[in-house]
């Protein structure tokens, strides 16, 4: 006998793959269409659907831990002023950089 958690593991994937197919077709059916728009129409249509996609995660984000806070990018930036982080440092891509260059070695 297969447990009840083992069931619905295998429920989930099942249904994740059949969303898979369901988006893989979707993109199909949409491509011809994406075409005919205007490059200001793609950008606004593109633009849409990640604001949209970001706030999905935002909202499973705040019910996992809704005391989380979520900060625009000017947030992030004046906070880092206010830490003494000077910009012109690049201090976040320069450790970027020094992890793949050690990787690389």
């Amino acid at each position: 006998m297969i447990p009840p958690i083992t069931k619905l593991l295998i429920k989930i994937e099942q249904l994740e793959w059949d969303l898979a197919e369901v988006k893989k077709e979707l993109e199909t059916l949409q491509a011809p269409f994406m075409k005919s728009l205007t490059p200001e129409e793609r950008l606004a249509a593109y633009s849409a659907r990640t604001r949209a996609q970001n706030e999905r995660r935002r909202s499973s984000r705040r019910k996992r831990d809704p005391e989380a806070q979520t900060l625009t990018a000017e947030e992030l930036q004046q906070l880092s002023l206010e830490e003494g982080i000077n910009p012109e440092d690049n201090l976040f891509s320069s450790a970027i950089i020094e992890e793949r260059e050690k990787r690389r070695e």
